[in-house]
């Protein structure tokens, strides 16, 4: 198995990450208000990613940087400050919304109202789930 590519990244700019995530998350809604299903998809996907990487940060100092953004789940699962029923919620959040990452940005077909509303909760959840594991 090929080795995770990370960055190392100083704990204390989580806080840029979860500020990613919260604007990412605010287009997301956005983007619904105007039926842009793509457009929501597509910065409520971006607003998971952010959220995880602000966890990783925090615990780990580091975060995913390579392409399979699968990647990030095994890195994240490194965490031993949260316990095991928070990971699996959290992992099983983020592979649900990865899951429609190439979908929403390199297919030919559209995205939909169910999906982009599916995933926009799923975001949001995640959002509030990681918001609460971080101080301030």
């Amino acid at each position: 198995m090929e080795k995770v590519k990370i960055s190392k990244v100083e704990r204390n700019l989580y806080i840029n990450y979860l500020v990613r995530a919260e604007e990412c998350l605010s287009a997301a809604k956005n983007s619904l208000s105007l039926n842009q299903w793509n457009a929501s998809a597509i910065s409520a996907i971006h607003s998971g990613i952010a959220s995880l990487d602000a966890l990783c940060i925090y615990y780990l100092g580091q975060r995913h940087a390579g392409q399979n953004h699968e990647d990030a789940i095994t890195l994240f699962k490194n965490i031993k400050q949260l316990d095991r029923e928070n990971i699996d919620n959290i992992a099983n959040r983020v592979i649900r919304i990865l899951k429609m990452k190439n979908m929403a940005e390199y297919e030919e077909r559209l995205v939909r109202q169910t999906e982009a509303l599916n995933i926009f909760k799923d975001a949001q959840r995640l959002f509030e789930s990681v918001k609460s594991k971080l101080p301030g």
